[in-house]
């Protein structure tokens, strides 16, 4: 019998499966529809998690460039307020407790010399910054926390050729004030201003240097008031000045001052039989404690009011740093009243000792 091959049938199709020669058949509307769903919703969620981590990204990157300049900051005014100068000495003063140096020329054949004491031509002062500046320039509204001025060889110099002399003295200051930025960028720069907080500090060159000639706070007032000030870091709350002497010699830290105010140009009246000097007249505290608060971008721009300050900033201030004894109470309680608003913030201190006190309470 002749060989015959098998025959094979393909089995019937069931519905909705294809032969094999229905591959080149096109897809339906629906499932074009249904792929073009698909990658629309993978789209959409991909372009959320990168959105979002832009975002963390941005605020993250905002915090670390703000703390990272109010770090810097604070490193240089600290370095500035370490080298702070009066170059004290000894004078004779008469029975009405005027010193030699400061009579009326007139009078210094007739000066009656009765005690001896401290004398100095140079100021360092700090306290309330409201108390401090009586005026600030168009563009501040106030002032927070405290102020400190002071004199200190920075050998800043208007001449140039007087920029190689590092030890000449200049006129510094540092106080936190609220307002905008339109007297510190140029004119050509269209943006409008920014109400901030901020960290300003005065600078005089040793050519403008008042502090010889003037009386009282007069030589650093008027520099202020003329607008002689600089911004040198955005969204600081708050600066604490404290002197005070070791902390192992003075726990408490109100040996020297219970309210934060130093004046080395003291009017206090001299005390005691043999009469003595107050204590802060005309020398530097042995130690100064430095605390700066400064915000992150993204808290500072959700609170930014226009030109009136953030309540939330300034309900957080209220009635702080104003008792040395509390200095720590206060501190906790400004972190916690950032912290109700969700507002991002870091803190700044250091005790400073201050090299040119040669401190003595006698």
């Amino acid at each position: 019998m002749p060989f015959r091959l098998p025959q094979f049938r393909l089995p019937r199709s069931k519905p909705g499966l294809r032969h094999a020669g229905d591959l080149t058949r096109g897809f339906t509307l629906l499932e074009v529809l249904a792929a073009a769903a698909l990658l629309l919703l993978i789209l959409a969620m991909t372009g959320a998690v990168v959105n979002s981590s832009s975002n963390v990204w941005r605020q993250a990157n905002a915090k670390i460039e703000t703390f990272q300049k109010a770090r810097e900051v604070f490193e240089v005014m600290t370095g500035h307020l370490a080298k702070a100068t009066l170059n004290t000495y000894w004078d004779y003063y008469d029975a009405n407790f005027t010193a030699f140096s400061s009579a009326n020329p007139a009078a210094v054949s007739n000066f009656d010399p009765k005690y001896y004491g401290r004398n100095s031509d140079l100021h360092f002062q700090c306290g309330r910054a409201s108390k401090l500046l009586p005026q600030l320039p168009a563009n501040l509204q106030e002032t927070s926390t405290h102020a400190v001025f002071f004199v200190s060889p920075t050998g800043l110099a208007a001449d140039p050729s007087h920029s190689g002399l590092s030890g000449l003295l200049s006129a510094c200051g540092y106080f936190v004030a609220f307002g905008d930025d339109s007297a510190y960028k140029p004119g050509i720069v269209p943006t409008p201003p920014r109400h901030r907080w901020r960290l300003m500090e005065v600078t005089e060159p040793v050519e403008d240097l008042k502090v010889f000639s003037a009386s009282g706070s007069s030589w650093f007032q008027n520099a202020v008031a003329q607008g002689r000030v600089r911004p040198v870091a955005e969204n600081v709350i708050a600066l604490i000045a404290w002197p005070r002497l070791p902390p192992q010699d003075d726990p408490d830290g109100t040996r020297i001052s219970a309210d934060y105010t130093y004046d080395s140009r003291t009017q206090a009246a001299w005390q005691g039989a043999p009469p003595r000097q107050p204590v802060q007249a005309h020398q530097l505290p042995p130690n100064l404690q430095v605390t700066l608060v400064a915000l992150d971008e993204v808290s500072a721009g959700r609170l930014e009011n226009g030109d009136t300050p953030p309540e939330e900033i300034t309900a957080a201030l209220a009635g702080l740093f104003e008792d040395v004894s509390k200095y720590e109470e206060d501190l906790n309680t400004l972190k916690t009243r950032l912290a109700d608003k969700h507002i991002g913030f870091r803190i700044f201190s250091a005790i400073l000792s201050l090299k040119e006190s040669k401190w003595t309470e006698s």
